[in-house]
This record gives C-alpha cells, structure tokens and sequence, in this order.
C-alpha cells in the first residue's frame, strides 16, 4: 500500500507571496492613490494650504461634498463653482482679501474660488474657537445660523457639537465632509506609513 502524499504546506504561500509583491507595487502608484481618495485640483489644494495653514483634505473633503470636483456647479440656492460660495459672500471675501474678483463668473475659475474657498474655512475656524463643526455648519447654512448653534457651546465633542444643528441638510452636509475627510486622512496615513509621499 502507497503512502499519502503528505500535503505541502508551501504551496500556498507563493500565490500569497506574489499577492503581496502586486499590492506592493499597486500602492506605489498614483492611479491606486487616486482610486482610493479621488481628488482634482492637488496643485492648487497644496499652494493656498500652505498660505491659509488649513489642511489641504479638509477643503478637499468639503469641495467633493458641495460639487464632486465639478468647477462649473450651480445649485438651487445660486451657489458656484468648486467649492459653492454664494456670490454676495465671494464679494465679501475678494474686498477682504484683495482677491482679483469681477463677479460671479469668476467663481467658475478653479483658482479664484479654491482661494476664497480657503481663505473662508480658514476665517470660520478662527470665528468658531477651531470648532470644525460649527465652521461647516455656518459654511453651509449662514453666519447666523453657525452664530445660534455655537452659542454657549465650550468644550463638547463633535456629537455635541452636531445635535445642535437643527437644520436636517446642514446635519448631514457636516457629518458627510467629516466622514469624507475622516476617509482623505487615513488614505494620507496609509501612503504615508508605506513611504509612498
């Protein structure tokens, strides 16, 4: 009588071992970056980053939450281009700022409205104490409104923070750009652990 053949126990480890050689070379490339947190506009991100000190993902995760990265979006309530600011509020921030600002179709330029886009996360932030929650809110819903929510709000969480928001839409576009940014960051993480910058 023949004796069994005695199971190899490498045999599964070469499939295994070239699984992890591609996904290694797969991570080393832009497109599996891209497909894992798709964002336009990098080069622009990057440069008013660096001007306004507000990280790049977070304009990023609010840009892919009011327009998908479409730069000639209009909504219902007349806001436009990336990042949707209202055209009275753009007029406000190029006086401001001394942005090189003619009207409202000048928020169709990627770099005019990323600009403002920045320089207005980074003025809510600073009117907010650094409440995340509270600059979205007003962001999407109005000075007024972030102003009503916010009052007497010190030291809460961010759940706290978000009960407080009595508007349903503004509810959710705030939890949608921090669970969206939540993602951008730990893709960033990801790449940054496996030295691919």
């Amino acid at each position: 009588m023949k004796n069994p053949k005695k199971p190899n126990r490498f045999r599964f480890l070469l499939p295994i071992v070239l699984i992890l050689l591609a996904l290694f070379a797969v991570a080393g490339s832009d497109w599996f970056w891209n497909a894992l947190s798709p964002i336009t506009y990098k080069s622009l991100l990057y440069r008013n980053a660096g001007i306004y000190k507000v990280d790049p993902l977070l304009v990023a995760a609010i840009i892919k939450c009011e327009s998908t990265f479409n730069p000639i979006a209009v909504s219902s309530a007349g806001a436009v281009g990336l990042m949707q600011l209202m055209p009275e509020t753009a007029e406000e921030l190029a006086l401001e700022k001394k942005i090189d600002y003619v009207n409202y179709e000048e928020l169709y330029k990627p770099e005019i409205n990323i600009e403002m886009g920045f320089y207005y996360v980074q003025k809510l932030r600073k009117r907010y104490k650094g409440s995340l929650v509270f600059a979205l809110a007003a962001y999407n819903a109005g000075l007024r409104k972030g102003d009503e929510w916010a009052s007497g709000m010190t030291g809460k969480n961010e759940s706290d923070e978000i009960s407080r928001i009595t508007y349903g839409e503004t509810r959710k576009f705030v939890s949608d750009v921090l669970t969206t940014y939540s993602h951008f960051k730990l893709a960033r993480k990801i790449k940054r652990l496996l030295q691919f910058k």
